[in-house]
């Protein structure tokens, strides 16, 4: 193969890479919070609307003490965090998702350890507090909106 032949396809895979590059970086959701704000997650509201769940962290893009906490929907303060989501691969509110049900007595939360990796826990939501049902486990994917 000729140099500048070689040269030409070599220059080519290089800015193939870096188009490529930017939009994997994207599949990331990230958010910096301000001090005490506090984000529902997709579908984060109970039915009751006494209750939600939100996302907060600290630092940029939201890693330092990042938590997925209940809260006491009416008042917007935190009742705790839900300690057995962790290692997560987001921290954008927009990343978590929860399924609560009819009666608000239950919640689901699915969310992202790896890029391909949704993992899902149950809570019961008993005397205003959030009680392990199961989890986390692993399962196919995040719900579809």
């Amino acid at each position: 193969m000729k140099p500048k032949k070689l040269s030409l396809q070599l220059t080519a895979i290089v800015l193939s890479t870096l188009t490529i590059l930017p939009s994997s970086a994207n599949a990331t959701s990230n958010y910096t919070y301000k001090p005490g704000e506090y984000v529902t997650i997709v579908d984060g509201q109970s039915p009751s609307g006494q209750f939600s769940i939100a996302a907060h962290g600290e630092g940029a893009y939201g890693y330092e003490h990042f938590h997925i906490y209940l809260m006491n929907a009416k008042t917007e303060k935190p009742i705790g965090p839900l300690e057995e989501i962790k290692e997560t691969l987001d921290t954008g509110a927009d990343a978590f998702y929860a399924q609560w049900s009819a009666n608000s007595r239950e919640v689901s939360i699915t969310y992202r350890v790896d890029r391909h990796v949704a993992m899902m826990v149950r809570y019961r939501i008993e005397r205003g507090r959030a009680h392990l049902i199961n989890g986390p486990s692993k399962v196919e994917g995040l719900p579809r909106h």
